[in-house]
């Protein structure tokens, strides 16, 4: 019985690890007057770095290789005024810092920074379990269409710090249903067939 309660903590504590890993592991600090400072710990190959307006186009955008450790300076001096976000994308999460270019200077917006988690879907026998680590507390929406249909089977909405939802498609009609999940600026969709 201890045995099996101390792997149970075990496991709890490596996935509070995993979970905080991926919501810190960017920082984003005013270098100067006009440059970001962008460090990121832990890379892994194919996690995207991107800078885009409040209009979502780009102006800069990394797909970056594994590394231990990643530093990026970049100056906006030559930016027009206005909000702008650095988005660091991850399998499991998008990271969002945003700031704000002024006369002549680069201010973080405090308190401002999310992090948006991907849901994790586990399909057996029918059975679709829907999992969300929402620390930031986002009102998430999640909804289940069946094909071609705009009208919902079901749709809530849940601003938990945890999020678990099961769906049993295992009783309707062989076909296939969607399940959209909106998170944040965020969307996620899972297609079923059954």
């Amino acid at each position: 019985m201890k045995k099996l309660l101390k792997l149970g903590l075990l496991s709890v504590a490596l996935m509070t690890t995993g979970i905080m890993s991926a919501s810190k592991k960017v920082k984003v600090e005013v270098l100067s007057s006009n440059e970001l400072s962008i460090t990121m710990s832990e890379v892994v190959e194919g996690e995207v770095l991107s800078i885009s307006d409040k209009k979502g186009e780009l102006v800069f955008s990394e797909i970056l290789s594994a590394t231990s450790s990643y530093n990026k300076t970049l100056d906006f001096s030559k930016l027009t005024q206005g909000v702008y976000y650095v988005k660091a994308a991850t399998d499991e999460a998008i990271k969002v810092t945003p700031f704000i270019i002024v006369p002549d200077q680069v201010k973080i917006i405090k308190g401002e920074t999310k992090t948006y988690h991907t849901p994790v879907f586990d399909v057996k026998n029918g059975l679709v379990e829907v999992n969300i680590n929402n620390e930031d507390e986002h009102e998430v929406s999640i909804t289940v269409y069946a094909n071609n249909s705009s009208i919902p089977m079901e749709d809530i909405k849940v601003s938990t710090p945890s999020i678990s939802k099961t769906y049993n498609f295992a009783s309707l009609p062989i076909s296939e249903y969607k399940i959209v999940i909106y998170q944040g600026d965020y969307s996620y969709v899972k297609k079923v067939k059954r």
